[in-house]
């Protein structure tokens, strides 16, 4: 189905609901069950899925971060501030994105709605902990709330702003990518992290000065900096070792990054309960997962492609991408079903032309039995007219010796007649009365009488007979002589015409065998091309193109206006991973070389679907990266070097965080590859390095920035002061941010949870590891050479003593009644 909008927008989820509508009033006959299933349908579940998960995300971090808020404040009073803080900053970071998106400004995806809300709850939370936490410990160095606070705001209003800064900064490079998954959560994460900037440097501390006055705010306990310091001074003492130590750490998951494999399914990372989802696995039942996602070619020219010697390039094009290793079928309009056109072969097509011949070869067949047989007639007509002749002469020489014997007959019948004549006249009288009687038939002597003188009278009859019987033999003894004439050149015609007939009958009939020889071969040589199907030499005729059955293809993969055909491609393989897409440039050069000198040289190649397009997202990812990467790195810099005023310091942040983002995105391959058996899904990568570039350095900084204001104590004496100080916040505050993060692990959408975990897992190395160990090792090895430009000495004139951590006062700690 071709749904109304895009997919993704409001009009397209509009139309997959009310697909799914009718689709569910429908009611199909028993046994019979209909899915909704596709890209639109999977977009649209996607997008529900993440609205509802990050509810459940919102709640539990929020219970999450009071637990350990109140693990570290032990107090409900220092808690409750904070967490109005930020409820309110990120309740007014959504509320700035969503006008702002609402007015058509910016879009809004799952992830970038996802991302900002963690993003804002963490670092609201983080920079509420560094305000509070140097607030805190101005209190317990024995100043009074509002010198406090002005120690605390003077010591972390920069931080927050050059943290706030780099991490808004870092998300709006975001924007500078080619892809949407990556851009929609550069410019929201970017104006949202704003907001938590602008309140955490303006309601943050005015909640702290009215906390403060309240004395909500004051510390309940005494902060214990001992144990960082001893962290801190064997670091100073032992930096090398402890370096060492902290990389073979980063090893651990950067020996897992060239395992990394990624996944481009995005039906892996939903909910199986999704109804896409449930679709998908009932069409998987019957279709592999490659005839689901094919891809798709267009090829796209200037004129008219209903002509024979365009179907032979398109055809072409079909075969070079068929042969491509991958490939398991193509279809276009000279392939429709996956192989050539029934019948389409040229030898088939010439074996075609031979149906005639093969049909009227019986009838030859038949024709030449009949000359057989005639000339066999001839044979028989040959002998009985030789016969015939031998019967003529005998019959000749008969003739003739009947005209002698009747010759001698008629004179012996002229002499009878003429003595019975002469018997006649002289009984003439006596005869006369036989005539004359009445009664002589009653007279028996009469009538014997009258019959003898009637047989003399016959006498003359028989001598004028004998005359023409005589005529008649002389004449049959002239005709014989010249019939018998006539046979024998009858014979010799009737013998050269067998004779003939015999070599024509030799002729033809071995030119028949040669012809029935020849339709065998054409015959079997188009079936044998047919049944293999075999496209080397594919042909379509003009007439092919009045085909009713072709017109029908030519609408379904040619283009109205003709001059654009598609070709279907369909892998061996599942399209959505690495293997499918590697297949996609191979794809695109066969096609490329198939039109190399033919009339389609100038065509336009175009390549859809599942793997072309997660081909594309993989190369944009990777240019995406380093170019989201490149530009944050330099931002974060610059960043640091302004707040440092140290070149190396800076380069030694952003080592350590690049580093860092190695390390920690190899921890999340082991847990989700190696562990979990889930490959880490195409966009985890790109998110979260993003994510930890801006975060890591945060730590980084604030460390730094505490090394530059202890300086003056000595190099080794101020990282020790720095740690101290800044030990149990920013390891409070790095523990709040990554359980913020992993807690995005509880979202239906697995693609957000492997982001969150990662980061999270980035901001516990950072932590416990880079911030703790790795940058002040690195500081104590490079000691003075770590801050130039600056100039700094290596010991102090004069070291004050560290003043012992005052107990809180409890009269302190009252609330002070507004004046």
């Amino acid at each position: 189905m071709n749904l109304a909008g895009d997919v993704g927008q409001p009009l397209g989820n509009e139309s997959v609901e009310a697909v799914r509508d009718i689709v569910a009033r429908s009611h199909p006959p028993a046994g019979v069950r209909a899915y909704v299933t596709g890209q639109a349908p999977l977009t649209t579940d996607l997008t529900d899925a993440g609205e509802k998960s990050m509810v459940k995300i919102t709640v539990i971090t929020l219970v999450v971060i009071t637990v350990m808020l109140l693990i570290v404040y032990r107090s409900v009073g220092n808690l409750l501030p904070v967490l109005l803080v930020v409820v309110i900053e990120m309740c007014a970071a959504r509320g700035v994105v969503a006008v702002i998106g609402n007015a058509g400004m910016l879009g809004l995806s799952t992830f970038a709605t996802s991302l900002l809300t963690s993003l804002a709850i963490a670092a609201g939370t983080d920079y509420a902990i560094f305000l509070v936490g140097r607030y805190h410990e101005a209190r317990q160095a024995g100043e009074d709330r509002e010198t406090a606070y002005y120690t605390a705001y003077r010591g972390i209003a920069h931080v927050i702003l050059g943290s706030g800064l780099t991490v808004a900064g870092a998300m709006l490079c975001l924007h500078f990518t080619r892809l949407n998954y990556f851009s929609s959560m550069g410019i929201p994460s970017a104006i949202g992290l704003a907001v938590v900037i602008a309140a955490s440097l303006t309601l943050g501390p005015a909640v702290l000065t009215a906390g403060s006055r309240l004395g909500l705010l004051d510390p309940k306990r005494t902060i214990n900096t001992r144990g960082w310091r001893r962290v801190g001074t064997a670091v100073v003492r032992w930096p090398v070792p402890i370096l060492a130590g902290a990389i073979a750490v980063a090893l651990v998951g950067l020996l897992a990054l060239p395992g990394y494999r990624t996944n481009y399914n995005d039906r892996r990372y939903i909910p199986a309960s999704l109804p896409t989802n449930i679709g998908y696995a009932a069409a998987e039942r019957h279709f592999t997962a490659a005839r689901m996602n094919p891809d798709m070619l267009l090829v796209e020219t200037d004129h008219d492609l209903r002509n024979p010697s365009d179907m032979l390039v398109l055809d072409r094009i079909a075969k070079n991408i068929f042969r491509v290793p991958g490939i398991a079928r193509v279809q276009s309009i000279t392939r429709p079903l996956g192989t050539p056109i029934e019948h389409s072969s040229i030898p088939f097509q010439i074996s075609m032309q031979s149906v005639s011949t093969t049909e009227n070869l019986q009838f030859l067949k038949d024709r030449m039995a009949d000359m057989k047989k005639m000339s066999d007639d001839f044979g028989v007509m040959v002998a009985a007219m030789e016969r015939m002749m031998d019967l003529m002469r005998q019959l000749s020489d008969t003739t003739h010796h009947m005209v002698a014997d009747t010759e001698e007959m008629k004179a012996t019948t002229d002499e009878m007649r003429d003595h019975l004549a002469d018997f006649d006249d002289f009984f003439r009288p006596l005869r006369s009365y036989f005539y004359w009687e009445q009664h002589c038939f009653n007279i028996p002597i009469c009538w014997a009488m009258r019959s003898v003188f009637d047989g003399l009278d016959g006498v003359d009859k028989l001598t004028d007979n004998l005359d023409l019987l005589l005529d008649d033999l002389k004449n049959m003894d002239a005709v014989l002589p010249q019939l018998l004439d006539q046979l024998p050149p009858m014979i010799v015609v009737s013998k050269s015409m067998q004779t003939t007939l015999l070599t024509m009958y030799s002729s033809f009939d071995g030119m028949i065998t040669q012809i029935e020889r020849m339709t065998n071969t054409a015959t079997a040589m188009g079936q044998a091309f047919d049944a293999a199907k075999n496209d080397d030499f594919f042909y379509l005729p003009p007439e092919a193109f009045q085909n009713p059955d072709f017109q029908r293809g030519l609408k379904l993969m040619v283009s109205p206006d003709n001059k654009s055909a598609r070709i279907i491609i369909t892998h061996d393989t599942d399209p959505a991973t690495p293997e499918g897409i590697s297949h996609v440039d191979a794809e695109l050069q066969a096609a490329h070389e198939a039109v190399k000198g033919t009339p389609l040289a100038g065509a336009k190649f175009y390549l859809g679907g599942t793997a072309a397009t997660y081909k594309d997202i993989q190369t944009g990812a990777k240019w995406d990266l380093m170019i989201a990467a490149t530009a944050a790195i330099t931002l974060i810099f610059i960043v640091m070097l302004v707040i440092t005023r140290a070149l190396f310091a800076s380069f030694v942040i952003i080592g350590t965080v690049v580093l860092s983002l190695g390390a920690s995105f190899g921890l999340s391959v082991l847990l989700w590859q190696y562990i979990l058996g889930i490959e880490l899904h195409w966009m985890t990568m790109a998110f979260s390095v993003i994510v930890l570039l801006a975060v890591g350095s945060d730590y980084n900084l604030l460390v730094v920035s505490r090394f530059k204001e202890e300086i003056t104590a000595g190099l080794k004496t101020g990282i020790v002061r720095s740690m101290g100080a800044t030990g149990g916040v920013v390891t409070a505050a790095g523990l709040v941010f990554a359980v913020t993060m992993a807690a995005m692990a509880t979202s239906e959408l697995r693609a957000i949870g492997q982001g969150g975990t990662t980061i999270g897992l980035g901001l516990l190395f950072d932590t416990l590891v880079v911030r703790s160990l790795m940058t002040p090792s690195i500081a104590a090895v490079l000691g003075r050479w770590f801050w130039w430009p600056l100039q700094v000495r290596s010991r102090p004139g004069h070291v004050a003593p560290l003043p012992a951590p005052a107990r809180p006062n409890p009269v302190a700690l009252q609330p002070v009644p507004a004046e």
